[in-house]
C-alpha cells in the first residue's frame, strides 16, 4: 500500500541549506484520474455517435465543424499539461539521484535519537521515491495513449461528416417525392427511390458531399446521370442532366458543380433526380436535410 505522501531532502553541501518537499500522493493521483477522465468521456461519445444508425443522422456542417474545432483545442491544452507532468516527474526523478558512493556514506552514518530532528531527516532522504515516479509514469502514458484515440476517433468522425450528404443538390421546389407514387407516364404504382428537384433548366447542380466520381455518362432513363462514391457505403445519383461539370475519377467536395439541369432520359420537365443509397439500400434524401444547396454548398 502506498503511503499517502512523499517527502523529499535537498541538502546543498557548500551551504549546509536544507530544503524540504513533500509530494501528496491520493491528491496527484486525483488530479491525473480527472484529467484522464476528460478523454475517456469524449470517446465513449464519439464512438456511441459512430455506431448510430446513418439514416438518423441529422447533421449541420457548421456546427460540426465548431465541435471538432473545440475537441482540437482540447487535446492540444490536454497534451501540453501532460508534457508539464512528464518535466515535473523527470526532474524530480533527476534530483532524486544522489552519487552512489554518497548514499553508501549516508547508510554508514551511525544511528542517532529518534528524537532528533536531523534524524528523521536523514530517514527520509534515504527513502526512495521510485515507486511513486512509476505510477505517475505509467498514468501519464495511459493519458497519452487515450488522447492518441480521441485524436484518431474526431479524425475519422471528420471524415464520416465530410462524407455525409446534406441538403439538396440544387436551387428548387421538390417535385417529386421518395416512395411509392403513379408513374409520371403511364400512371402504376411505382416506387420512387430519389427526389426530384424542379428548378431552371442549366441550373447548376452540386455535390452534397466529399467523395469521388464513379461515373458521369448516359444511363438510359436516367439521362446524363452523375454517381459519386462518398465512401462509409454512401452514394449519391443525379440524374437528367442537361451536361457535366466534372468527369469519372474526379475528387469532389460538398458544393462543388457536378453538372446543370436538364431534362434527358425520362423526364416530364427540367428537374434534378436526386438519390442517396446507404450500404446498398435506397433512403429518403429528406431525412438528411432539404435546405436549398447554395445556402450550404460551402
Amino acid at each position: 500500500m502506498l503511503p499517502k505522501r512523499y517527502s523529499f531532502v535537498v541538502a546543498e553541501r557548500s551551504s549546509g541549506v536544507v530544503r524540504r518537499f513533500t509530494l501528496a500522493v491520493r491528491p496527484t493521483l486525483a488530479v491525473v484520474a480527472a484529467i484522464l477522465a476528460v478523454p475517456l468521456a469524449w470517446t465513449g461519445h464519439a464512438r456511441w455517435t459512430a455506431g448510430s444508425q446513418i439514416e438518423r443522422l441529422q447533421l449541420h456542417n457548421a456546427v460540426l465543424e465548431v465541435e471538432n474545432a473545440r475537441y482540437r483545442s482540447a487535446t492540444t491544452q490536454l497534451s501540453g499539461r501532460i508534457a508539464a507532468l512528464q518535466l515535473v516527474v523527470g526532474e524530480l526523478r533527476d534530483r532524486s539521484a544522489l552519487d552512489p558512493r554518497i548514499r553508501r556514506a549516508m547508510n554508514r552514518l551511525p544511528d542517532t535519537d529518534p528524537a532528533d530532528g536531523a534524524a528523521a531527516l536523514r530517514a527520509v532522504a534515504l527513502s526512495s521515491p521510485v515507486e511513486t515516479f512509476n505510477l505517475l509514469d505509467d498514468l501519464l502514458s495511459v493519458l497519452d495513449v487515450q488522447l492518441s484515440l480521441a485524436g484518431d476517433t474526431i479524425t475519422q468522425q471528420q471524415a464520416i461528416a465530410a462524407a455525409t450528404p446534406i441538403n439538396l443538390p440544387a436551387n428548387g421546389s421538390v417535385s417529386g417525392r421518395y416512395g411509392y407514387r403513379a408513374d409520371p407516364f403511364n400512371g402504376n404504382r411505382a416506387f420512387h427511390p430519389a427526389v426530384d428537384i424542379s428548378t431552371g433548366y442549366g441550373a447548376p447542380v452540386y455535390a452534397t458531399a466529399d467523395g469521388r466520381v464513379e461515373s458521369a455518362e448516359r444511363s438510359g432513363a436516367y439521362g446524363n446521370l452523375v454517381e459519386i462514391d462518398h465512401g462509409f457505403g454512401l452514394v449519391t445519383r443525379y440524374g437528367h442532366l442537361q451536361k457535366f461539370k466534372i468527369s469519372s475519377g474526379a475528387r469532389v467536395r460538398r458544393g462543388d458543380v457536378v453538372g446543370y439541369a436538364g431534362h434527358t432520359g425520362r423526364a416530364t420537365g427540367t428537374h434534378v433526380h436526386y438519390e442517396v443509397w446507404v450500404n446498398g439500400r435506397a433512403m429518403n434524401p429528406l431525412q438528411l436535410g432539404n435546405e436549398p444547396q447554395s445556402q450550404s454548398a460551402n
